[in-house]
């Protein structure tokens, strides 16, 4: 073979000089932004799937398995008390709960059975109109001293007004007053009141006479003393009172 000249050599050795630089320049040179938000984009998801993977099996650890004959033991147990208190709701349903007291009903005006008389009638009458315009008697300065009561005491001082009969000051009781005798102490229906305090009491009662409960007696011996009322066709005149709401 023909030997090579030194100009030869030189040429190849300036190609893999320039060669080589290329090459280096290519490695160094940086890579464009576009390339690195497109990578960054597409690495994101794969992190947050990441951490989908790794949450997943914590949940799953929390999550303890439950034995079948636990959750059967369990369900009985809830059934029983669950039957109960549908029963108890069946029999009292449950009322809202309030603060408002419930008001009482008015009471039924029962009429007269009783065949009175037309003077009878008319002096009850004229009664009820002189009781309405009836003034109050009061006791003298009653309404100054807390310790004096209302209750009618009669003035007795040597300069009490009320004694002179002032007219400011207040009437006195007289007999003017009152209601006609063949009336007096009759209710406003004309029945005679009598007092009673026990169920035995309302026996022996007579057609014109109507009982009147006291008011020391208990509810439940107002009950009693109604119900024999009921039995012998007897009126009571204050009977126990309806509230809103009771059945």
């Amino acid at each position: 073979m023909a030997p090579k000249n030194k100009t030869d050599d030189v040429e190849d050795k300036t190609e893999k000089t320039a060669s080589k630089k290329n090459a280096t320049k290519k490695s160094k040179a940086p890579a464009p932004k576009e390339t690195k938000k497109a990578e960054h984009k597409k690495e994101a998801p794969v992190k947050q799937e990441k951490k989908a993977e790794t949450a997943a099996p914590q949940k799953k650890k929390k999550a303890e398995p439950v034995v079948e004959e636990e959750k059967a033991e369990e369900k009985v147990e809830s059934a029983a008390p669950a039957e109960e208190t549908k029963a108890a709701e069946e029999v009292k349903p449950e009322r809202p709960f309030t603060t408002v007291k419930p008001k009482p009903l008015p009471r039924p005006v029962e009429k007269s059975t009783l065949d009175l008389d037309d003077e009878t009638k008319r002096l009850l009458l004229a009664r009820k109109s002189n009781k309405a315009s009836l003034p109050k008697f009061n006791r003298l300065d009653s309404h100054k001293n807390k310790s004096l009561g209302i209750s009618w005491r009669k003035p007795k001082g040597h300069h009490s007004q009320l004694r002179r009969q002032r007219k400011a000051k207040g009437s006195l009781v007289k007999i003017g007053f009152g209601s006609p005798a063949a009336v007096r102490g009759l209710h406003a229906s004309g029945y005679e009141e009598v007092m009673v305090f026990r169920p035995e009491d309302v026996k022996g009662i007579k057609k014109t006479q109507a009982i009147r409960v006291s008011g020391g007696v208990g509810r439940k011996k107002q009950a009693e003393i109604e119900k024999a009322a009921k039995e012998l066709n007897i009126r009571v005149l204050n009977p126990l009172n309806v509230f809103e709401g009771a059945q």
